[in-house]
């Protein structure tokens, strides 16, 4: 699978808790394992660095401007509960400034938590440089009037005269932007069609743009499984039909390789060990407890199969005692 992800997209990474972080991480990461390769334009990059410090300083100043002492009005003081508003204001003023001192020294030095998820992003996808080739190419497209890109601003033109000239022919590109260039004047929420034609003109293949990452997350991280990611889909196919027990250790061992299944995916897994019992005999062996533990116990709540839900009791049963005999 290859993705594109906009600045704007990246930048609002700092808007988000430490959980979707987390889960972000994990999907993101998962380019590793083959199901998706993240493309980093050197435009994007250098666009990121450029305003990261506009977007932490404008969640910052709604933070500072809040009014954390209590605005208690004279006539209350008399009444018991003043002496206690009055201790918790005070506490509540010191931690807001505690807080503040930290995550200004976390601002200067990078390391927010979202600062950790991009510099994984950029560090494991490497940067594809602005050639003069491709600025010339962009600046053509530009001048022409063609899209992506505004008059003044040849960004979008770069990224995308990047990826046509990058992502290898007859793979569709899914782009996660805020920017309208992408998306059609009479749907808002469909891709550009022009962009669209000229992709299959110029790849043979499909382009699908997400306004959100949870738009994108929805429909390949928790929907069908991944179609596009063939290796793993096979592996999955081939529990169900595999013959012996060491085959299963091998194919477990693969499996592990890859940082993220959805729960459609996890429900493909269990199936194959209720199906075959040259898996569901081996569900408590180590390797495949393990493997299970990482990726089926999470999804323990959203099964909806009795015989599911029964392995991975076994599975949590196994974790239980094999904690209790190495303690």
């Amino acid at each position: 699978m290859h993705v594109f992800i906009d600045t704007n997209i990246l930048l609002n990474f700092f808007h988000f808790a430490k959980d979707e972080l987390d889960a972000l991480l994990k999907v993101f990461a998962s380019h590793e394992g083959g199901a998706a390769k993240v493309y980093l334009t050197q435009q994007v990059c250098d666009e990121f660095h450029r305003n990261r410090e506009n977007k932490i300083k404008d969640a910052m100043k709604r933070f500072k401007d809040i009014k954390f002492s209590a605005q208690i009005p004279s006539f209350m003081k008399g009444y018991e509960e003043y002496e206690g508003i009055r201790n918790l204001s005070g506490k509540l003023q010191v931690l807001v400034k505690s807080i503040s001192e930290k995550v200004d020294a976390d601002v200067l030095a990078k390391r927010l938590l979202a600062d950790h998820l991009i510099s994984e992003i950029f560090a494991r996808t490497g940067t594809i440089p602005t050639s003069p080739e491709i600025f010339t190419a962009a600046h053509m497209r530009l001048t022409i009037g063609n899209p992506p890109g505004k008059a003044g601003s040849i960004g979008d033109a770069i990224n995308w005269t990047v990826l046509l000239q990058t992502v290898p022919d007859e793979e569709p590109l899914h782009i996660i932007s805020e920017d309208g260039d992408f998306y059609s004047i009479l749907n808002e929420d469909q891709v550009n069609p022009f962009l669209a034609e000229e992709w299959k003109q110029r790849k043979r293949s499909d382009l699908h743009v997400y306004r959100t990452l949870s738009a994108f997350m929805e429909e390949h991280f928790d929907g069908v499984a991944f179609p596009f990611d063939k290796t793993k889909d096979a592996l999955i196919d081939d529990l169900a039909t595999t013959g012996s027990f060491a085959e299963t250790h091998q194919l477990i061992a693969k499996l592990a390789a890859f940082s993220y299944f959805s729960l459609k995916e996890v429900e493909r897994i269990l199936s194959a060990a209720v199906e075959n019992n040259q898996f569901s005999f081996i569900v408590t062996d180590n390797d495949v407890s393990d493997f299970l533990n990482r990726v089926a116990v999470p999804r323990k709540g959203s099964l909806s199969s009795p015989e599911y839900i029964a392995i991975v009791d076994d599975v949590i049963e196994e974790q239980r005692e094999r904690a209790e005999h190495d303690a």
